[in-house]
Parts: C-alpha cells; sequence; structure tokens
C-alpha cells in the first residue's frame, strides 16, 4: 500500500467514525431526562430503604415485645421429679418460696414413687388423683417433693403422649401464677382460675386447703374434666 493509499484509508476511517458516533450524541433536553430519571430511581430507592428498615424495626420491637411477655405467659413452676436434692442455693438468700426460704430450699428432695397406693402414704389425708387421662397419654412418672422428716409436700403427677407432658400436681403450698391472666371458673364446688390459649392450659383449684393444678398442651375443656375426676 502507497503512503497515498495509507492516507486515504486513515481519512475514510475517521470520516464513517464521525458519522456513526454523531448520531448517537444526545441533545441537552435527552441528558437532562436521564439525570432526572436517574435521580428520581436514587431517590425511589431510598424510600424503599427507608420502609423496609420501618418495618424491620417494627418486626424488632414485637420480637421484644414477645420475648418480654414470654416469661409472664410461662406455666407456673413445679418441681421437677428427679431423684436428687436441690443443690445451689445460697443461705444467703433472701428470696422466697411460699414462706421457705433460700437455706431451707437446699434441703428439699425429690423421690420417685411406684405406685398411685405410695403417693396417697406419702401425701396423707387429702390427696386426690385423677381418674380421667387425656386421649392419648398414659401415666409416666409420679414424684413427691418435700424436707426430710417432715409431710410431702408435693405429689407431681406426668403423663405423657409423644414429646408433649401434662402435668397434674397437689401441693400443700398456694400456687404461684400471674392472677390478671386468668379467668375465674368453678370446679365442682369450688372455685378455680383458668388460662387457656392454643396449645397450652392452665387450670388451678383449691380444695380443704390442697392446691391442685393441671397443666399441659391441652384444651381447657379436656383440663377441666381431668380436674373434675378428681374431686369425685
Amino acid at each position: 500500500m502507497t503512503d497515498r493509499d495509507h492516507e486515504l484509508h486513515l481519512q475514510f476511517r475517521k470520516e464513517s467514525d464521525e458519522m456513526l458516533f454523531s448520531s448517537m450524541e444526545m441533545s441537552e433536553h435527552l441528558k437532562r431526562k436521564i439525570r432526572q430519571e436517574a435521580a428520581a430511581e436514587k431517590a425511589g430507592r431510598k424510600w424503599k430503604l427507608a420502609k423496609s428498615w420501618k418495618v424491620a424495626a417494627v418486626g424488632l420491637a414485637a420480637a421484644v415485645s414477645i420475648v418480654v411477655a414470654i416469661p409472664l405467659l410461662g406455666t407456673p413452676s413445679a418441681p421437677a421429679p428427679v431423684d436428687s436434692t436441690t443443690e445451689n442455693v445460697s443461705p444467703s438468700q433472701t428470696q422466697t418460696n411460699g414462706g421457705i426460704t433460700g437455706s431451707d430450699l437446699t434441703k428439699l428432695t425429690t423421690l420417685s414413687l411406684g405406685s398411685v397406693e405410695e403417693a396417697k402414704a406419702s401425701f396423707g389425708e387429702g390427696l386426690l388423683l385423677p381418674s380421667f387421662v387425656p386421649n392419648g397419654y398414659t401415666l409416666t412418672e409420679m414424684a413427691a417433693v418435700g424436707m426430710p422428716g417432715q409431710p410431702v409436700r408435693d405429689i407431681i403427677v406426668t403423663y405423657a403422649s409423644g414429646e408433649h407432658t401434662v402435668t397434674f400436681s397437689v401441693s400443700r403450698m398456694a400456687s404461684v401464677y400471674p392472677a390478671e391472666l386468668f379467668t375465674k371458673t368453678k370446679v365442682g364446688d369450688v372455685d378455680g382460675f383458668v388460662f387457656e390459649q392454643p396449645g397450652m392450659t392452665e387450670l388451678f383449684w383449691t380444695m380443704e386447703n390442697v392446691h391442685f393444678g393441671v397443666t399441659g398442651p391441652i384444651s381447657g375443656d379436656v383440663a377441666m374434666k381431668m380436674a373434675l375426676s378428681a374431686t369425685l
């Protein structure tokens, strides 16, 4: 290729490029419109982000409320049926549990029972046990809780169905629960208090200074039927 041909080739390429890109040049109006649309899209993303943050904040607040409410709605604690002596309670503890101080709690013992007759012999007069058992549940454990050398304070009867358990408790101590969450009811001729929610019911009543309770993932009607079977 001669120098002349080379110069003509370069000139042709330059003119072709100018023609191609001149058709792609944007007017000031088009550029301004694109900038406005980009700004609007950016603002929209910021609004969506702020909205998402507010929704997340509301969800977090609701979760905190649930976490705070759960201990209040929890079932009243009952001594676990374990063959051991309660430990790790400081003698200087000032909190009480129905009149029993922290130092006395260290002496509480739990004893597994082998039969209804043994439970009645351990607790003495006033012990009533249910004759009705919720459908699908079977008696799995009975335990007595008390101080050495003294009458048994609690009888805890546990019924199980798979991973679910229903507890029937008998105690010489009054049950402790948030009364404002419970509704007054009648267990036979005596006053009772019930708290029922989906998947969980708590029912408490007192007869002749003995305190009874039914707690578990059963309906209020089933809990009442169980309670009435122990009052007959």
